[in-house]
Order: C-alpha cells, then sequence, then structure tokens
C-alpha cells in the first residue's frame, strides 16, 4: 500500500500535459453546450414540450445525446490517448524498471481510467446545470430559470452511465495493450456503434448484451426493450460489470505475462 499511492499518482500526473487532459475538461462541457445550442435556434418548436418539466426536456436531449453519439467514442479516444503517452514517449520499458510488479502498473492504469470518468461526470454536472440556466436566461420561454433541476435524476443518470462504461473501460484497455495503433480500437468503436444502431432499428432483445449499447439503454429504453431489474441494478448493467470482470481478468493476464510495450 505504501508503494500503491506513489505509483497511481503518478499515473494520474501523466495525462497533466497531454491531451486527455484537455478531453476531460472539454468534453464535460461539450455535450451540454451543444445540446443547448440546438435549444436555444429551435426553442420555438421545443417551448410546446416543455410544460411543467423544462429540465426533463433538457436533461432528455443532453443524455440521450451523450449516450448514443458521444460517451463511447470519448471513453475509447481517452483511453487510446492515455495509453500513447507511454508509446509515444517510448517509456515502457522504463516504466517496467520501476520497483513495482506488473500487475500494479496495469491496475493502476485501470484506477486511473475509471477516475478520470468519474472526473468527467463531475465536471459535467456543475457545466450542465450552469448552461442550463443560461440557455433560460437567454430564452425565457424555455422556462429553465423558474424551476429547479432535477438534482436526484441526474446523480442517478451519472452513476449508472459510470457502470454502463466500466464494460468499454476493460474492453478497450486490453485493447489498447493488444494493439499500439490507435486506430485499430477507434474502428472498432465505430464499427460497433453502428451495430448498436443497427440493433436498436432492428429492435433487437438482444442489445442487452451488446457493450456499446449499455449507455443508452442507462438511459433510457426503448419502446421494445423489456429487462429485469436485479437489485440496485438492472440487467444489462449486470452485464457491463460481469464484461468488466472477464476483460479485466484477460487484461491483466496478457500485461502480466505477454505484454512488453512493442506491440
Amino acid at each position: 500500500m505504501t508503494r500503491f499511492w506513489p505509483s497511481f499518482l503518478t499515473e494520474i500526473i501523466k495525462i497533466k500535459n497531454s491531451f486527455a487532459k484537455w478531453l476531460i475538461l472539454v468534453g464535460a462541457f461539450l455535450m451540454p453546450a451543444f445540446v443547448a445550442f440546438v435549444a436555444l435556434t429551435k426553442w420555438k418548436h421545443l417551448v410546446n414540450e416543455v410544460h411543467d418539466h423544462p429540465w426533463a426536456l433538457f436533461s432528455e436531449m443532453t443524455w440521450k445525446g451523450m449516450a448514443f453519439f458521444y460517451s463511447v467514442f470519448f471513453i475509447v479516444l481517452l483511453i487510446c490517448l492515455y495509453f500513447n503517452i507511454e508509446y509515444k514517449n517510448n517509456t515502457w520499458k522504463q516504466v517496467f524498471t520501476l520497483p513495482i510488479r506488473k500487475g500494479q502498473v496495469y491496475i493502476n492504469k485501470l484506477l486511473a481510467v475509471v477516475l478520470f470518468v468519474v472526473c468527467y461526470y463531475i465536471l459535467f454536472v456543475p457545466c450542465w446545470i450552469l448552461l442550463g440556466y443560461l440557455l433560460g436566461a437567454i430564452r425565457p420561454q424555455l422556462q429553465l430559470t423558474t424551476h429547479m433541476p432535477d438534482l436526484e435524476l441526474l446523480l442517478q443518470h451519472c452513476f449508472h452511465s459510470i457502470i454502463s462504461s466500466l464494460s468499454i473501460i476493460a474492453i478497450h484497455i486490453w485493447l489498447s495493450i493488444r494493439f499500439k495503433n490507435m486506430i485499430i480500437p477507434i474502428g472498432l468503436a465505430v464499427f460497433c456503434s453502428i451495430v448498436m444502431v443497427a440493433l436498436f432499428q432492428g429492435s433487437a432483445m438482444e442489445v442487452k448484451y451488446f457493450p456499446y449499447a449499455y449507455h443508452y439503454l442507462s438511459v433510457t429504453r426503448p419502446y421494445f426493450f423489456h429487462e429485469s431489474k436485479w437489485g440496485l441494478l438492472p440487467e444489462h448493467e449486470w452485464y457491463s460489470l460481469g464484461f468488466f470482470f472477464v476483460f479485466t481478468l484477460l487484461g491483466y493476464w496478457d500485461f502480466t505475462r505477454k505484454f512488453s510495450g512493442n506491440q
């Protein structure tokens, strides 16, 4: 434990001068800003849908946009940029000369990525609220300044989105270990996102077994989709935890037994 914190903090510090840091900072602002801009330009159409729940409409637009178009690519790009720090600077051999086990290096990187995603959502919450109030001040007709956002629902969405992220995190950490070239995991994410759209268009219940769809399923329920809730989590989020467990073990084994940094 005495060696864990210094080595883990080193992993956090590594993104200080990388684009990964700016991806987290700007990413938390980007989707709320985009939705606010769309609402600002289409406010006349939205006024009829506001009723007594203006923040619910703003929330739905933001979360659907994030879940369907943004979150997966954000996580994949974040992981690729984070691992590319070692590849770009050719420092894997230096990392392996440190007085910590390879398994600990892998765990540090896994926990660092999870922390980065959590930080993204921590930054997202105030950005979303601030832009909502700014939108309401510019367009009072949307009634955002006369109502309070549902903070409990907002935090619930953040929690379930983080759980849904775990499967993608584990899969793409393993891919970043297997492939030095960032194009391969990014290309796979693009392909899987196309498959996800096809599954939704085809009203396929099998979408609950597809990790790249979990973000969307956590914030909205398609009309065709029915699943059980096991304890605190819906069925697909337990699958997300299962994928996380399996690919974390696979990545750990691959990293400690085979990985040399020259893939």
